[in-house]
C-alpha cells in the first residue's frame, strides 16, 4: 500500500523531436523530467524561463517587503512598489549601494532568506548554462522529407543527411527502422521495431552530405505500408545517426522521424553537385530539401 494516496492525472509527454506522443499513467520523479527539459530545451526558452524566475522572485520579496509596512525599508517612498523591488533587486544580486536598507527583525529576515536564495539561483543556473554548453551535440542535419523512385530499376527510400559543421564526424553510422503498430492473434496491440537495410550504413569520415537509401523489394517491410493510406497512422521511420566528433572528441548522437506524409512517392532530390568550370566539384546546400517528380536517376548519388 502507499504511503501516501496522491490522485495524479495521466501525464502526456510530446516528445518534439521523436513526433510521437506517449502517455504515461504515473511519473514517479517528475524534477528529473524537469531538469532534462532545461538541458534539452531551446536557448530562447531556457533564457525567458531564466528572466521570469528571476523577475517574479523579486516580485515576491518586494511584496512581502511591503507587507512590513512603511518605513521598514529606508529613503523608499511608502508604499512604492517600484522602490521595495529594485531593493530586492539589488540585495539579490548583493550589490548593497547603501541608500536603501532594511529596518527591523522581519525586513532583515526577509533580506538573509533572498540573499540566501540569490546565492543558490546564481549558482544553479550557472551550473545549467555550462551544463548546456558543454553538452555535446551532433549538428546533424536530415531532409524535412523522404523520396520513393527508381534507383537501377530498383524502387528505393531516399532521404538526406548534412554535416552542419565544419569539423569531421568520423566512423559514422545510419540506421533506419520501421516502427510499426500491430495486432496479436488475441487482439492484443503491440509496436513493432524492424530496421531497414541500407545500401550504406557507415561512413568513415562524415564531413558534408549523405543520400541514404533502402531498396523496397519483396523482402522489405517497408513494402507494405507504401501507397496504403489505411495504415498512414500506424507507422513512420525513425533515423538513428551516431559518430565520433572530432571537435568535441566526443561521440555524437542524432534522431530524425520521417511520418507517411514526409515520404513523397515517385520523387527524387535535386542533384546538390555541380561541375566547376575548373572541373571541380560544388555542393549547394540551397537544394539540399528540393525534390522533383522521379524521371530519371542521374541526379541520384552519394557524396562525401
Amino acid at each position: 500500500m502507499r504511503k501516501f494516496l496522491i490522485n495524479r492525472s495521466p501525464a502526456r509527454i510530446d516528445l518534439d523531436e521523436y513526433r510521437a506522443t506517449l502517455t504515461r499513467s504515473e511519473v514517479a520523479r517528475p524534477e528529473n523530467n524537469f531538469y532534462h527539459w532545461l538541458l534539452g530545451t531551446s536557448w530562447t526558452s531556457f533564457l525567458l524561463l531564466v528572466i521570469a524566475v528571476y523577475l517574479g522572485a523579486n516580485l515576491l520579496f518586494a511584496f512581502a517587503y511591503l507587507a512590513c509596512g512603511d518605513g521598514a525599508i529606508t529613503h523608499a517612498q511608502p508604499g512604492s512598489l517600484l522602490d521595495v523591488f529594485f531593493f530586492s533587486v539589488q540585495t539579490m544580486a548583493t550589490i548593497g549601494y547603501g541608500r536603501m536598507t532594511p529596518v527591523g527583525s522581519w525586513p532583515n529576515a526577509i533580506v538573509t532568506f533572498e540573499a540566501f536564495f540569490g546565492i543558490v539561483y546564481s549558482a544553479l543556473m550557472t551550473g545549467l548554462a555550462f551544463a548546456r554548453f558543454t553538452r555535446p551535440t551532433a549538428g546533424v542535419r536530415f531532409s524535412k522529407v523522404a523520396v520513393v523512385g527508381n534507383h537501377d530499376g530498383t524502387r528505393t527510400l531516399k532521404f538526406r543527411v548534412a554535416n552542419d559543421r565544419s569539423s569531421h564526424i568520423v566512423e559514422a553510422q545510419l540506421r533506419l527502422w520501421l516502427i510499426a503498430e500491430s495486432m496479436t492473434s488475441e487482439g492484443e496491440r503491440y509496436r513493432r521495431s524492424v530496421e531497414l537495410p541500407l545500401h550504406r550504413s557507415e561512413s568513415p569520415v562524415f564531413s558534408l552530405t549523405w543520400m541514404a537509401m533502402h531498396s523496397i523489394d519483396g523482402t522489405s517491410a517497408l513494402s507494405e505500408y507504401l501507397g496504403n493510406s489505411a495504415l498512414d497512422g500506424n507507422w513512420h521511420l525513425l533515423i538513428t545517426f551516431t559518430g565520433y566528433h572530432e571537435s568535441l572528441a566526443n561521440q555524437v548522437y542524432a534522431r530524425h522521424v520521417y511520418l507517411p506524409r514526409d515520404v513523397q512517392q515517385n520523387a527524387t532530390f535535386i542533384d546538390i553537385v555541380t561541375v566547376s568550370p575548373g572541373g571541380g566539384r560544388v555542393i549547394d546546400l540551397s537544394n539540399f530539401e528540393k525534390w522533383v517528380p522521379n524521371t530519371s536517376d542521374r541526379t541520384a548519388g552519394e557524396f562525401l
